[in-house]
């Protein structure tokens, strides 16, 4: 069988396995350059102090790239968290439309900021790690 043939008749027996990595790999994509532009937008464009010590770490789209999910980080407390949410509500006009020149799509999604999670966990993770014993004794060793 040739490569063409394989690829047809494999698409035959799955036609999604084509599909969805399509789907997915263009909602990357989007993810991606939304990611970028927020970036770039908030450390030239955005002059709100709030959201000077802010750090975007992700976005998720969803498959009909309607809403995106931008997560972000800041340095500081609670209190510098909901500061930079707030920056961010105040922003969320000014981005959307930054988002919607820079990133060629039909439609501009809706964009939501979320507090990125992942930092505090991993720390947390590796204090539950470093009180283990066992970690403790190889350390010394």
């Amino acid at each position: 069988m040739k490569g063409g043939e394989w690829a047809f008749s494999l698409f035959a027996l799955r036609p999604s396995l084509f599909t969805d990595m399509s789907t997915t790999f263009r909602s990357d994509r989007a993810a991606e350059a939304i990611r970028a532009a927020v970036t770039k937008a908030i450390r030239e464009e955005v002059s709100d102090p709030r959201l000077s010590f802010v750090t975007i770490t992700a976005c998720e789209v969803t498959h009909d790239l309607g809403h995106a999910k931008v997560f972000y980080t800041v340095l500081g407390e609670d209190e510098a968290r909901q500061k930079a949410q707030a920056g961010f509500q105040s922003a969320m006009p000014f981005l959307r439309s930054i988002v919607g020149q820079a990133v060629q799509l039909r439609s501009v999604p809706e964009l939501s900021f979320r507090y990125d999670k992942s930092t505090d966990n991993a720390l947390r993770i590796e204090q539950i790690l470093s009180t283990l014993p066992e970690l403790k004794n190889k350390d010394e060793a």
